[in-house]
């Protein structure tokens, strides 16, 4: 509209023009307009009269001047416009003779101008220009402009229609190739494999669903150039099919003497976890279809709990197959990722069950209680159905996208400890658990399991490398202490290799190991009996703990000095552990008369408990009798026994609540030297679930209340 159009949106410089003819637009408003240009013109006073804009102009005549340099520019622009014209389908050939009869410079460049395809505001910078020679100049690096970019154009357009012949070529080829080996009666290369295929899936017995599916898969790949992707895909998807096991089955008659020998073979001590293995393998035995529990072995690291589950697989005659699930945060690890994915494979479970090549292998799930959460899922999730007998029948993994019966795998899971496993899994499991070892089983262990497999790896033998009575148990007392064997071995085996380079190097064929040589290879002592050392002094009881490595003794250690600022608790302790601490004092306070102690103790000194070593995170109520003790014998100045451990939650009352991990804390009590334990009086049950061998020597006192603990503990 011209009512919208502002003298100041016109440029100042235009042409004076005649209308020769005005055409209608068929089915538009508006018309088609032919104008002839008369001279160049400078606008003088742009206005708004009646509905139009009017201005006064002044003509601006413009000479050409001819010189060579003008020539020079004519001719190179001249040489561009033909090679425009010459690609251009819209230009006329015609355009080419006229531009070479005209000798007028001025109107050689307002003919390129108006023919060329040159933009609104180029067109106006050539017109505004007053100089013949600058808008030669303008025009000529225009021209060069649009030539390269019709140049570049051309080159793709070859380049386009050159890989599509090559492409049509190559298709046109392979039709042929086809038909010819129709009419000789051969096949392709993707009909080969395709035919390979249907003959496997003839031949085993697949289920009607995975028949169905495959025949599909490989109609598609039938279909495919062997060269693409997706034909990659396909096949990869039908390697997987076929490779895994869909009905072979591998197990030998359930044989409970040869069992039983395989287990006390492998494995020394164990006593309950092996009768309860031969339990459930006699069940077995007389109910092979029973869909039985599923079986989770929780103990320290290093107690056996993996080796395990090789022998079950040695005396069943089964495959065995150990996946490792510690640091597993993504539940397309179990349940595997969907094909939909740039290099999805199946998850753990399918790829064990295929390298095992049964349906019923013993399956171990290692490190169970390390399994991670994150924003992948939660892989505990899924191995809920893996692991419920009446679901695991029909488990379907996201690559295969298929039923597959795990109901003949017999599952076994590993743990160090249980509060980390989602409790609808540990529902699904039967618990057994694993404890440490005693310093004689330790010994038998070494003798008749390590020494044995570290000699052998080392190339030496008994009678190269003998062994005093007094080596393992300097090795365990001095330089390990732990609740399993792992340590144990791995020293063992650095006094194997030192033996060897002795051997080697002093040209020795035989060597003699004893507890001097022992130290010798090993270094300085680690291990030092801390108990007499620590408790010989008022303030500081021995308390029991458990950790995911197994029972350890614990040091309370409480300290008093003048000032006014009250309790202080040290030692990395968790919020349940600085409860039990203020609840032990408040405890001896409420029994300040019994004991002997002044009304203004409490006022007068700042007390403070520390439970080494501090950079160890501890939690839980069980030390609540140590820290008691502790507190006792720091205001009465009586030394606690350094011959016993104790444990136990404390109430406000005084009452000795019941704890649990009560076989590996009698265990760490034995480890650490000490002959006597306080337990509550309700984890008597506990105690007489713990094998009579790792009671010798300890004696072991029941309790209901803090009064009854102060006798037995601290010094008359």
């Amino acid at each position: 509209m011209i009512s919208q159009v502002k003298p100041e949106d016109l440029h100042t410089t235009g042409t004076v023009c005649i209308i020769h003819r005005v055409m209608p637009v068929s089915g538009k408003t508006g018309a088609m307009v032919v104008l002839q240009g008369l001279s160049k013109v400078q606008a003088l006073d742009v206005r708004l009269e009646e509905g139009l804009l009017k201005s006064s102009v002044e003509v601006k005549e413009e000479v050409s001047k001819d010189s060579k340099e003008v020539r020079a520019l004519m001719k190179n622009a001249l040489n561009s416009a033909q090679n425009i014209i010459q690609n251009t389908p819209y230009l006329p050939q015609e355009l080419q003779i006229a531009l070479e009869d005209l000798s007028d410079p001025l109107k050689f460049v307002y003919l390129l101008a108006t023919l060329v395809r040159f933009d609104m505001s180029e067109k106006q910078m050539i017109l505004e220009e007053d100089n013949v020679k600058d808008k030669l100049i303008k025009t000529a690096a225009i021209l060069a402009r649009e030539l390269e970019q019709i140049e570049l154009g051309g080159k793709i357009v070859s380049n386009v229609k050159k890989e599509f012949n090559k492409m049509s070529r190559e298709a046109f080829l392979r039709q042929q190739l086809k038909e010819i080996q129709r009419e000789l009666g051969e096949e392709s290369e993707t009909q080969q494999e395709a035919n390979e295929y249907r003959e496997r899936l003839d031949k085993e017995g697949f289920p009607e669903e995975v028949v169905k599916e495959v025949s599909r898969e490989i109609d598609r790949l039938e279909s495919m150039h062997p060269h693409s992707s997706e034909y990659q895909v396909v096949r990869t998807y039908l390697d997987w099919v076929f490779d895994l096991p869909w009905g072979e089955v591998k197990e030998g008659p359930i044989d409970l003497k040869k069992v039983e020998k395989t287990l006390n073979q492998d494995h020394y001590g164990l006593e309950e976890v092996k009768k309860r293995l031969l339990e459930f393998l006699a069940v077995r035995t007389l109910t092979p279809s029973h869909k039985g529990p599923i079986l989770c072995f929780v103990g320290p690291p290093g107690v056996g709990k993996t080796s395990l589950g090789k022998s079950i697989a040695n005396a069943l005659g089964r495959e065995f197959v150990r996946v490792s699930l510690g640091g597993v945060h993504d539940e397309a690890e179990i349940r595997g990722h969907r094909r939909t994915y740039v290099g999805a494979l199946p998850g753990k479970i399918i790829q064990g069950i295929r390298r095992a090549g049964t349906t019923n292998p013993v399956f171990m799930l290692d490190e169970i209680d390390k399994v991670g959460t994150d924003f992948r899922g939660d892989p505990s999730s899924a191995l809920l159905e893996v692991l419920d007998p009446e679901q695991n029948d029909t488990f379907r993994d996201h690559y295969l996208d298929l039923d597959y019966d795990l109901s003949n795998v017999l599952f076994i899971a590993t743990a160090n400890v249980l509060d980390t496993i989602q409790p609808a899994l540990r529902d699904r499991m039967e618990i057994i658990e694993l404890s440490g070892y005693i310093d004689e089983e330790k010994e038998a262990i070494a003798k008749k399991h390590l020494w044995p497999r570290v000699l052998e790896r080392h190339g030496l033998t008994k009678s190269k490398l003998k062994l005093n009575d007094e080596v393992n148990s300097v090795v365990i007392n001095e330089y390990t202490r732990e609740a399993g064997v792992r340590n144990l071995e791995r020293e063992l085996s650095k006094i194997a290799r030192k033996a060897v380079f002795d051997i080697v190097h002093g040209k020795q064929k035989t060597m003699t190991i004893n507890g001097d040589k022992v130290r010798e290879y090993l270094g300085s002592q680690r291990i030092f009996p801390e108990v007499k050392a620590r408790t010989s002094r008022p303030g500081v009881s021995t308390g029991l703990a458990v950790t995911q490595a197994g029972g350890e003794i614990l040091f309370v250690e409480a300290m008093s000095m003048p000032g006014g600022k009250g309790f202080t608790v040290t030692g990395s302790l968790g919020d349940v552990m600085k409860e039990s601490a203020k609840a032990a004092l408040s405890v001896v306070r409420s029994r300040s008369i019994a004991l002997g102690i002044s009304n203004d103790f409490f006022k007068k000194n700042d007390i403070h408990v520390h439970v080494p070593q501090g950079a160890v995170p501890k939690d839980g109520p069980s030390a609540g009798v140590a820290m008691t003790v502790a507190l006792v014998s720091l205001i009465t100045n009586k030394p606690v026994r350094n011959d016993v451990a104790m444990t136990g939650e404390i109430t406000l009352t005084g009452q000795v609540m019941a704890v649990g991990g009560v076989k590996e804390k009698i265990l760490a009590a034995k480890r650490a030297g000490i002959s006597h334990v306080v337990l509550p009086s309700r984890n008597k049950p506990d105690v007489d679930d713990v094998d009579k061998k790792l009671l010798k020597g300890l004696k072991v006192s029941y309790v209901e209340s803090i009064d009854e603990v102060l006798p037995l503990v601290l010094t008359k």
